[in-house]
């Protein structure tokens, strides 16, 4: 693997996990202390932050840093947590879409 490939690969992990975390990159920032500019620098492998950095994000993510940055598959902790974050994530777009849906159908009955 080239630096190149590797860059890629930690770009895609980073606003994956960063996604099914339901964190924005500011958000994110915020909890690293660095700028929104830098996670979007490092979510378009323009870069890769420091070994620190990587380190508090994987413990974030409640994953390893092998992980992280794409060296090892992932552990059964890893992926029933991403299971887990994934179908909250659904319900949460699911109750969103009912609750736009009500809206819609409260603002035609007021214009009737």
């Amino acid at each position: 693997m080239n630096e190149h490939e590797f860059n890629q690969r930690v770009a895609e992990n980073l606003a994956k996990y960063r996604k099914l975390h339901g964190l924005t990159q500011a958000e994110l920032a915020e909890l690293i202390r660095y700028s929104n500019k830098s996670v979007s620098k490092w979510e378009r492998g323009e870069g890769v932050p420091d070994a620190f950095v990587l380190f508090s994000v994987s413990e974030i993510y409640g994953i390893t840093l092998s992980e992280l940055v794409g060296q090892t598959g992932k552990s059964k902790q890893t992926t029933d947590k991403l299971k887990a974050l994934e179908k909250d994530r659904k319900a949460q777009e699911k109750m969103k879409r009912k609750a736009v849906d009500r809206a819609r159908k409260r603002k035609k009955k007021e214009k009737k």
